[in-house]
């Protein structure tokens, strides 16, 4: 792993008005697993788009297989082997499996394309890969993690030496990144290189070789992961020491129920029980496809029940809508905050008050003054991070727009908050901020639940965790029976 493949040398990047990235440089040695660490905003989707040719550097030089870029085309990118996974997949639904691993690159004469031998080659890039994916099926038919597994194999198809992976578990259950970290391993052994950027530190240190740490688009340092701990690398990232990353807790909920679901049953769950108490953080663990944000969606009326009962404050719950849930001081976080959770192209302030707006409105005239002291209150207390409350609600952080959810949900005097995936996509310092704002929610009286495939995350704030498998409760746990194998057991239906 001596041979240096990749070489940034003192990268500038500017947009109108902004400094990106401002001389950064490192390098990338041959069957590396390089971590490119650091917050949303740190500048590393920027630089990597320098290598791939999606941005054009302000000044410095790229040095990739002994030859200096000062600006890398696409084209070039791909003839010296560079390919990109985002999170975000790029493939064609429309299209089998085949012709995705081959687009751009089809085999043959140049008038005729030699099918038989895409499939074969396909089939072969699997076969090396240990899984089973039929490359004459539709995209459309297949899971996240296979659809990753295909932007994986059409890189290599195309003669892949580096390869960036940008947040590639996000969408994974641990079962799937297991098989991702496997080819990882493969092709590394191969020789191939690899950028990897997670906000997920123990993937870090399970896969990478080495950290590279960026902060406001500078270099900041770097450390072989065998040389480190989490600890000095969230230093690194964020620049001050976090102290206890999640919250110490103390169980502060009370035997008050306020939350009280029996035998309920659609949406592809079946016979789900459980109560909620008030000033608890009650965590709802298992596999992607569990069954979790369906219940969510069932409680919060965005999806219909066929059978059972829920309770709020003691009294049957009969709505039928979302708005009959946010009466009754409900709310969901959902897990694709920029979906569904906002109005992107809105502003903060418009995004906040949206729900509440009939507290503010006499005769269908809106007092203006009351819902402006109603927004600054939310946002202060919540810490909201914006210019000015006509920002447009996109130009948000990721974790600036899940408070800016949170602001909104508690204008309406929410007092049952659903976190679906609440930190998913978030940088380390940013979910530390997260969970101390969920904390003190609890401790205000409110109830939470959180939905969360993180297991790190939802034993260290849930005071108990129900966890799900296949549409139904498969077990639950107190905090002294709190164990990552127990829990991931229970997710796949082992016990």
């Amino acid at each position: 792993m001596e041979n240096t493949i990749l070489e940034f040398k003192n990268i500038t990047k500017e947009f109108p008005g902004v400094q990106a990235l401002k001389g950064v440089s490192f390098d990338l040695k041959e069957g590396e697993v390089l971590a490119l660490l650091g917050q949303n905003g740190a500048g590393k989707s920027t630089l990597v788009k320098c290598l791939t040719g999606a941005n054009v550097p302000t000044s410095g030089t790229i040095r990739l297989f002994d030859h200096d870029y000062e600006m890398i085309t696409p084209k070039q990118a791909k003839e010296n082997g560079v390919g990109a996974v985002y999170q975000e997949q790029n493939l064609a639904e429309n299209l089998p499996v085949v012709e995705n691993v081959f687009m751009g690159n089809l085999p043959g004469n140049g008038v005729i394309v030699d099918y038989q031998e895409m499939l074969r080659r396909a089939q072969e890039i699997f076969d090396s890969f240990g899984v089973d994916i039929d490359p004459k099926a539709s995209i459309a038919s297949l899971s996240p993690a296979k659809g990753q597994i295909v932007e994986i194999a059409k890189a290599t198809a195309q003669n892949l030496k580096i390869l960036i992976l940008d947040e590639p578990t996000a969408p994974l259950t641990t079962k799937e990144t297991e098989t991702l970290f496997s080819i990882i391993r493969k092709l590394k052994a191969q020789g191939v290189s690899f950028i990897y950027i997670s906000h997920r530190l123990e993937e870090i240190f399970e896969i990478c070789d080495r950290a590279v740490v960026m902060r406001d688009g500078e270099y900041e340092g770097e450390t072989l992961i065998k040389d480190t701990s989490r600890e000095e690398l969230i230093k690194m990232m964020i620049g001050r020491d976090l102290g206890n990353y999640i919250p110490d807790r103390e169980d502060i909920s009370t035997d008050e129920v306020v939350l009280k679901v029996e035998h309920l049953t659609g949406n592809g769950d079946h016979d789900i029980s459980f109560e909620l108490h008030k000033g608890e953080i009650l965590g709802f663990a298992g596999l992607v496809g569990a069954g979790r944000t369906e219940l969510m969606e069932m409680l919060f009326n965005k999806e219909p029940h066929e059978s059972g009962t829920i309770e709020i404050k003691g009294k049957p719950f009969t709505g039928k809508q979302p708005w009959d849930a946010i009466d009754q001081g409900l709310a969901l976080l959902p897990e694709d905050r920029k979906r569904t959770g906002l109005f992107l192209n809105f502003p903060v302030g418009f995004n906040i008050s949206l729900p509440s707006l009939k507290r503010f409105s006499k005769l269908g005239v809106i007092d203006k003054k009351q819902e402006e002291e109603c927004i600054d209150s939310f946002c202060q207390k919540l810490q909201v991070k914006t210019p000015n409350y006509q920002q447009l609600a996109q130009y948000l952080s990721g974790g600036n727009q899940q408070k800016l959810i949170v602001a909104k949900w508690l204008a309406t005097n929410s007092d049952i908050i659903m976190f679906d995936e609440p930190t998913r996509g978030i940088d380390v310092g940013t979910k530390h901020e997260i969970y101390m704002m969920i904390d003190e929610l609890a401790k205000e009286g409110c109830s939470i639940i959180i939905v969360s495939s993180e297991n790190e995350e939802i034993m260290g704030l849930a005071d108990r965790i129900i966890v799900m498998s296949e549409g139904e409760i498969a077990g639950s746990l107190s905090k002294d029976q709190y164990n990552k194998e127990v829990l991931l057991d229970l997710a796949s239906g082992k016990r």
